[in-house]
């Protein structure tokens, strides 16, 4: 592949930068991805670590030292082999796992749960970008698809992905529920009472539109909204106490303010108060089955096996880990089929003045000015904090001299995200040890939406001030603005097209992965979120989304979790 039959490390630092630079010219998509891959991972070492990089792009690094803050739960200590027993073991502590143990433990269950990441809380969270990703993200943040064109980015930690989300709590727009409704032949999902489960769960979260203090991106971001006359809303967000300063854009490495009400704080705390065990660092490896009928779970945990007996197995590791367990375990069907990765991209722009976009909180603004397009498969816009570790990854990248110039303009960067509703339809399989591996190819139908969605995006950058804009591409096509800048741009964008070999994506959203549905032919588990295979086992996380739910998922499995966890407290009560 680089013209040499030596090692990489064999050659000069020219030789090598230009094997990188002919197979990300290349005329294969394979090339051109195995080479975003290798930048991405180059970059993302020199930027994510401190460093003399960090001074010379004007990036401060975290904002002091961690607080010293009792961690308030005290999870098992194994100190060999072990065997518990209960009633109800819930795999996962994120939305899903957290609210089912606390709704269980309530109603005078015997809960376990079990956690794959570590225990960290508020004195834990340094904000070091390179060991927050490491230390609270699955798989250290480098878990890919299998063509290597989307990122995806989990939560694997105690409180899972809610720990290091951006507090978006924003319901399932009713069109989607009850096209959720007819799909799987739920017919609850689009009625009142699935509306008191989030009612309730938003009550328990703290959710509110008053504790937002929106950064220079989100300023942006209005201020172009609102001179193109587009839609512009201040973002639900589940935080108490929030300082809404400058350091909130660090919260995706942690909340050390305890403000983020993850399920960390509310849910965990609340099924550990009413009894519920916890085991950090145990990696289920398989549901046990007995006659067809789930009877626990095999664990290992800190180098020793765990295995936990069971009246019922409740899974919610997520919408990769919970297919992967599923299919360890033996199950078959639609497990681990019709995965939805809610894509984002992103365009950006630079201004005269500095933005800082890893300032700010979290997310203040969101625009859903093209949602209800294509029956509300239309994508949203969004702003992310963005530090440099993965923002230099996103940054297009045509030779080391070049990147180093592009890198020098990071503070004075802001960014429109593009996040559509996918048709897209990937799979979760497993390789010879059990590990997940991921599928998903971007329709051309997603990839019209989405190059719309972009071209619409730069039009929100240009409107907002920026004097430069540039797409998402690999390759980047920029343009600044000016009479008939745009449009001329717009057209070199739908030549050039977005696939995954060309635009950098992520993943912040998975879902759909084990839907929810009354055909067994057509879903991996029933209306009350018991598997269709096995009974005594339950799925309550984003994987039994009946299709994308076009926002961010987090409130919603919150209330579907809320719901499924009081019915099965009723069956076993």
């Amino acid at each position: 592949l680089t013209g040499r039959a030596v090692p990489v490390s064999w050659l000069t630092q020219p030789e090598a930068e230009a094997a990188i630079a002919r197979l990300h010219g290349s005329r294969l998509a394979p090339k051109r991805a195995l080479a975003g891959a290798v930048i991405g991972l180059a970059l993302s070492s020199l930027y994510a670590y401190p460093g003399p990089e960090w001074e010379r792009i004007g990036y401060p690094g975290p904002l002091g030292p961690a607080p010293a803050t009792p961690r308030p739960l005290q999870p098992l200590e194994l100190d060999g082999d072990e065997r518990l027993s209960c009633d109800v073991v819930v795999v996962g502590s994120g939305a899903g796992g957290g609210c089912a143990a606390a709704v269980l433990a309530a109603a005078g269950l015997d809960v376990v749960v079990l956690e794959k990441g570590g225990y960290h809380a508020e004195c834990d969270f340094h904000h070091l970008e390179h060991q927050a990703l490491r230390d609270l993200y699955l798989y250290g943040a480098y878990l890919s698809t299998a063509d290597l064109g989307c990122q995806i980015l989990a939560g694997s930690t105690l409180g899972g992905g809610t720990v290091v989300n951006y507090t978006t709590s924003l319901r399932a727009p009713e069109p989607v529920l009850r096209q959720w409704a007819r799909l799987s032949g739920v017919a609850d999902l689009a009625s009142d009472a699935f509306q008191e489960c989030y009612d309730t769960v938003s009550e328990r979260l703290g959710v509110t539109r008053d504790q937002a203090a929106a950064g220079r991106r989100d300023v942006l971001l209005e201020e172009g909204l609102k001179a193109l006359g587009w839609h512009v809303d201040g973002m639900p967000r589940n935080v108490r106490g929030c300082a809404q300063d400058e350091g909130c854009g660090y919260c995706g490495f942690g909340c050390r303010l305890g403000a983020k009400q993850s399920s960390l704080r509310t849910y965990l705390a609340d099924a550990a108060a009413a009894g519920a065990r916890i085991v950090v660092q145990a990696d289920a490896r398989r549901v046990a089955i007995d006659d067809g009928r789930a009877v626990g779970v095999e664990a290992l945990a800190g180098g020793h096996r765990l295995t936990v007996h069971a009246r019922a197995v409740v899974v919610a590791g997520g919408a990769i880990e919970t297919p992967a367990l599923l299919l360890r375990s033996g199950l078959g069907g639609r497990v681990g089929r019709d995965l939805h990765l809610h894509p984002g991209s992103a365009v950006w722009g630079l201004f005269d003045d500095d933005v800082r976009m890893w300032e700010g909180t979290l997310q203040a603004r969101f625009s859903a000015q093209l949602r209800e397009r294509d029956d509300f498969h239309g994508p949203i816009f969004e702003t992310v904090p963005v530090h440099p570790g993965l923002g230099s990854a996103a940054i297009p990248w045509l030779s080391a001299a070049d990147h180093r110039r592009r890198m020098e303009d990071f503070a004075r960067l802001s960014l429109c995200a593009v996040l559509p509703r996918d048709r897209s339809c990937g799979r979760v399989t497993i390789g010879r040890r059990g590990a997940p591996r991921v599928r998903y190819r971007l329709t051309r139908d997603d990839q019209a939406r989405i190059l719309e969605g972009q071209i619409a995006a730069a039009r929100v950058l240009e409107a907002a001030g920026a004097t430069e804009i540039h797409s998402g591409h690999r390759r980047p096509l920029s343009y600044r603005p000016g009479a008939g800048a745009h449009e001329r741009w717009a057209e070199a964008m739908r030549i050039e097209g977005v696939d995954t070999s060309k635009v950098a994506y992520f993943s912040f959203h998975q879902m759909s992965s084990c839907r929810m549905g009354v055909d067994p032919g057509s879903s991996a588990v029933g209306p009350d979120n018991q598997s269709h295979e096995v009974a005594g086992l339950y799925v309550m996380d984003a994987s039994v989304f009946p299709s994308a739910s076009g926002v961010n998922p987090m409130l919603t499995i919150y209330a579907l979790a809320y719901r499924g966890a009081r019915r099965l407290a009723e069956r076993l009560a």
